[in-house]
């Protein structure tokens, strides 16, 4: 979540050691094929959106939104603008309906594990388990912004233990679950020093020594024009890991249209990324995730509300 984010108790920033834009831009994969911004004083078309549009959102696993979910997402997918969605796996929800549901309609599910399920003794057990249950998702995510998400009254996690966390899950799909999945590292924060900062830490103590067919790389970027810090990583050590942006948007539905324009490609350019998945398809009807919501009060079903991104992506349909 983009604005509930809280520091772990007793963090503090290191220095930064990357090396910052040690690679140009120009030298970074799939550069060629992205389209440069345009103005954004000049009002977005259609065509423009759609170019710049990646086919992904994220989906909170609330049943009371259901029905809006299948009406909205099936909406997106006949309009050829959704190919997937992220959804947690709770660890207190052992199958969860709606994440059944939603993958019922056809779309690719990212299965994000959730943070709690990182101080589980038997990690290894508990990841037996979730593939049992949910044998039609093969991308699981390891957490999100575990630094800084964590229970309301747990324990808190440093970017060094959940590298062995991490190191752990890894090593036990290869073992017991080979060609099963493909594991996503935690989201970094895409803006600041610590996101970075933490990338390369976990690079150095896991990524390092994993294979970049059956691990990718995940950032959480609200703030598009100040990803650059991650060139150096992404350009050096990280090279040969895909990139998927799991969480931007912008918290004004005014806003939301020009923001796939204009800072889409941004993220492909400075990222390397290979989807962005949009924050949030419902981040509920009230709070400071309502905002980047594409749909509203979906209790009212069948006459929810729908934002202009929504409005356009699904115009004609």
């Amino acid at each position: 979540m983009p604005r509930t984010i809280t520091p772990a108790k007793g963090w503090r920033e290191r220095p930064l050691r990357l090396a910052i834009l040690a690679v140009s831009v120009a030298t970074l994969p799939g550069c060629d094929q992205v389209r440069p911004p345009t103005s954004p004083s000049a009002p977005p078309t259609t065509q423009e959106v759609v170019l710049s549009w990646s086919p992904y959102v994220g989906v909170h696993g609330d049943g009371r939104a259901l029905s809006a979910y299948q009406d909205a997402l099936s909406a997106l997918r006949n309009a050829g603008r959704l190919n997937g969605v992220r959804m947690a796996l709770r660890r207190h929800e052992p199958v969860d309906p709606v994440v059944k549901a939603v993958g019922s309609l056809g779309v690719e599910i990212l299965g994000l594990v959730d943070n709690e399920y990182l101080f589980d003794s038997d990690i290894e057990g508990a990841i037996d388990r979730i593939f049992a249950e949910y044998p039609e998702i093969r991308h699981f995510q390891i957490g999100n912004e575990v630094t800084t998400i964590l229970p309301p009254s747990g324990p808190t996690i440093t970017i060094e233990e959940y590298a062995a966390v991490f190191q752990r899950v890894y090593a036990h799909v290869q073992a017991r679950h080979p060609g099963r999945a493909v594991l996503l590292t935690q989201s970094a924060l895409g803006s600041g020093l610590r996101g970075p900062t933490e990338l390369e830490t976990l690079t150095r103590l896991a990524l390092s020594r994993m294979d970049p067919d059956k691990v990718i790389v995940a950032i959480n970027a609200y703030d598009p024009d100040n990803v650059s810090q991650f060139s150096g990583l992404l350009g050096g050590p990280l090279r040969p890991f895909r990139v998927w942006v799991t969480e931007s948007g912008r918290p004004d539905p005014d806003q939301h249209v020009s923001f796939v324009r204009d800072k889409y490609p941004l993220l492909r350019r400075f990222l390397r990324a290979e989807r962005v998945y949009w924050y949030v398809m419902w981040g509920g009807d009230d709070g400071p995730d309502t905002g980047f919501s594409l749909i509203r009060f979906p209790t009212r079903y069948p006459n929810y509300w729908k934002s202009p991104l929504f409005e356009l992506l699904t115009e004609g349909r």
